[in-house]
C-alpha cells in the first residue's frame, strides 16, 4: 500500500481494515464544536422543511416505500452548505483522497445527506451499490447522536462471516465497502441522526429529490 503523507495518521490502518475486513470504524471523527454546529445545520433544515422521505433505487427505478426505509433526508451541496458542513465536507475530501492513493481506487468524488430515523424506523439489509451502476465504492456514516445509550436502537448492522452491530456515536465514523458489504439500520427507539454518503469513482450528480 502507498506511504504518501496523509492528514490522517492511521491511514495506513484504515485501509488495511477496509481491504481486508470490508469495513472500519473511526471515533471522533470530529470534535464537539464541529458536532453541534452540524446539530444546528440539521435543526435550521428541519425547520426550514427540507427534509425529504428517502427512497430506494436510482433513476427510473427510484421509488418511495416505508416499509423497506424509514429515514428522511436532505441532501448536501457545497453551494448551500453552512460552515460546519462544509468543515466536515472538507474533512470527507481528504480522507477519500488518503484512501484513494492507499487503495489505488482512483476515487474521485463522494455524494452524502443528511438523515433522521425517527423513532420506530429502520433500513432492511441491502447493498449500497446500485444494480444498474458501479460507481459507489466506498460507503460511510457519520453519527451524531450524543445521548445515545444501549436500547436506544439504531444500530448500524453489518452482514459479513459474522453479523457485526456498530452503536451510532456521536463523532463515530464508519466506512465499509458499498459493493460487498450487506448492512441495515435496526429499529430506532428516537430519533437517529446521520450524515451518510458514498465515495464513487465517477463524479457526481446528485439527485435532488
Amino acid at each position: 500500500m502507498s506511504t504518501d503523507p496523509s492528514p490522517f495518521p492511521n491511514i495506513e490502518h484504515v485501509a488495511e481494515s477496509l481491504a481486508d475486513k470490508g469495513f472500519v470504524v473511526i471515533d471522533n471523527f470530529l470534535g464537539e464544536e464541529q458536532i453541534q454546529a452540524l446539530h444546528e445545520a440539521i435543526a435550521f433544515h428541519r425547520e426550514e422543511d427540507n427534509f425529504r422521505k428517502a427512497g430506494i433505487g436510482n433513476a427510473h427505478l427510484f421509488q418511495v416505500d416505508k416499509e423497506v426505509r424509514g429515514d428522511y433526508i436532505k441532501w448536501i451541496s457545497r453551494g448551500e452548505a453552512r460552515p460546519a458542513t462544509l468543515f466536515f465536507m472538507d474533512r470527507m475530501e481528504e480522507l477519500m483522497q488518503s484512501l484513494s492513493r492507499s487503495l489505488f481506487l482512483s476515487l474521485k468524488d463522494y455524494e452524502c445527506h443528511f438523515a433522521i430515523y425517527p423513532p420506530g424506523t429502520y433500513y432492511e439489509k441491502h447493498l449500497d451499490q446500485f444494480k444498474s451502476t458501479s460507481n459507489r465504492k466506498i460507503s460511510f456514516a457519520f453519527y451524531l447522536n450524543r445521548e445515545w445509550q444501549a436500547g436506544d436502537g439504531g444500530e448500524l448492522r453489518l452482514h459479513l462471516d459474522e453479523i457485526l452491530d456498530i452503536e451510532p456515536l456521536s463523532g463515530r465514523l464508519a466506512l465499509f465497502r458499498s459493493d460487498t458489504v450487506e448492512h441495515e439500520v435496526l429499529v430506532t427507539a428516537k430519533d437517529r441522526y446521520s450524515i451518510t454518503g458514498w465515495m464513487r469513482d465517477q463524479p457526481t450528480n446528485i439527485p435532488f429529490y
